[in-house]
């Protein structure tokens, strides 16, 4: 492959950018709290959209709150290689989860623009609305353009409690009419950077991660029977306690993840009735497990199912987001990228979801990371060095050359 030219990022403007924007939104714990949907998160889209109007680009907006824009390129009816993420928070989060993904796009787009450059193809620039998981589940607005999002989402409680419909309301859009986002053609591409939320590349002192795909995430629901009763009178011989009978599965949860080398989670379990003077009756598992290999997946479950069968508890699926594996050619432009600008990097699989993942639906995706310190992310401590943000940036940019001469070229 041969060499590119690189876009001179602007790395000293894309730090102040991420300064800027995580004042939009900075809240008394030293976290940024720009929840979907709110003022502050309002805010800072205003900002972005500002930015992007420096550079002579107006944005459209679409039913569910998705910003995109484009900056032209030299070959009409070539579809646009498209960059993004998200610039929503958690509540008490931190700067970096999201927005880097969008001010890096931004950084690569001015580098064009004041080079006075354009590709054959379009770029496209997307700020997805709701990534976070606070409007009822995550990935909210890209869940929308890929047609994906049932209708009925907008009736379910948000994280405040209120109804998903409301947080719309609030920002002026029409909760009938957040399905009209559903794109009917995708880009050429799209390419997404992100910080880690891991500690691998911190751990092998690399700047860049080359994501091959995004783990499947099957989540479970166990039921365990036991026999309620009096925690006073019960001898403990007497007692069938759904609780102590559990115990070895939540267990068997960790030892089945480590066998297959996959990552296992009980995050939540109900006890029943739920008093501290009445031995448990019932107790109900929430757990997932998430890989990138549909095989293991399978294999694991199975495994869970029959652990579950021994303690004749009810095993049922509640979710099953498949794997999404990287585009090659997109993974291949990512490598060059990183080899032409002597960034070290690992390949490597994200554990969390993405709107990469939802995009999958409609267009090739890949994703790279940058490091996470200490594998913090969704906090205040959340914090990815300057020079690893810069470098994210370089090598998106890098890519971004690389895929305009690869994608309709037969390369």
């Amino acid at each position: 492959m041969s060499r590119q030219p690189s876009l001179r990022i602007d790395g000293d403007r894309l730090v102040r950018d991420l300064e800027t924007l995580a004042a939009i939104g900075a809240d008394a714990q030293g976290g940024v709290t720009r929840i979907a949907y709110s003022q502050e998160d309002r805010e800072g889209r205003e900002w972005v959209r500002a930015e992007f109007a420096a550079l002579g680009l107006s944005e459209t907006t679409d039913s569910a709150g998705n910003d995109t824009w484009v900056y032209p390129g030299t070959e009409s009816g070539l579809a646009p290689i498209a960059l993004g993420s998200h610039t929503d928070t958690v509540p008490n989060g931190g700067r970096y989860d999201g927005a880097l993904g969008v001010l890096s796009a931004l950084a690569a787009v001015r580098a064009l623009y004041q080079e006075n450059r354009r590709l054959r193809h379009p770029v496209e620039v997307i700020n997805f609305a709701a990534e976070e998981a606070t409007m009822s589940g995550a990935t909210f607005g890209s869940r929308a353009m890929a047609g994906t999002l049932a209708p009925d989402v907008v009736n379910h409680r948000a994280w405040d409690s209120r109804t998903v419909a409301d947080h719309l309301r609030d920002s002026g859009l029409d909760p009938d009419r957040v399905t009209e986002a559903r794109r009917t053609a995708g880009p050429a591409a799209f390419l997404e950077l992100h910080i880690e939320q891991g500690r691998r590349l911190e751990t092998q002192r690399k700047p860049i991660g080359v994501v091959e795909g995004i783990a499947g995430i099957r989540r479970y629901e166990v039921t365990v029977n036991g026999y309620a009763n009096h925690a006073g009178t019960t001898l403990m011989q007497d007692r069938q306690d759904a609780l102590v009978m559990a115990a070895p599965y939540i267990l068997q949860v960790k030892a089945v993840a480590e066998q297959h080398g996959i990552v296992g989670t009980v995050g939540k379990m109900d006890i029943l009735p739920g008093s501290p003077n009445v031995i448990p009756g019932q107790v109900i598992i929430n757990l997932e497990i998430r890989g990138l290999d549909e095989g293991v997946l399978d294999r694991a479950e199975r495994q869970l199912e029959e652990e579950a069968g021994k303690l004749q508890a009810a095993f049922v699926q509640t979710s099953n987001k498949p794997p999404v594996d990287s585009d090659p050619l997109l993974v291949q432009a990512l490598v060059a990228a990183c080899e032409d600008n002597g960034f070290a990097y690992a390949r490597m699989a994200s554990g969390a979801g993405h709107d990469a993942m939802c995009m999958a639906d409609l267009a090739p995706q890949a994703m790279l990371f940058v490091p996470s310190r200490n594998g913090v992310s969704h906090s205040p401590d959340e914090y990815t060095p300057p020079e690893d943000c810069v470098a994210g940036a370089q090598v998106l940019g890098t890519a971004l050359l690389y895929l305009d001469g690869m994608l309709d070229s037969g390369r």
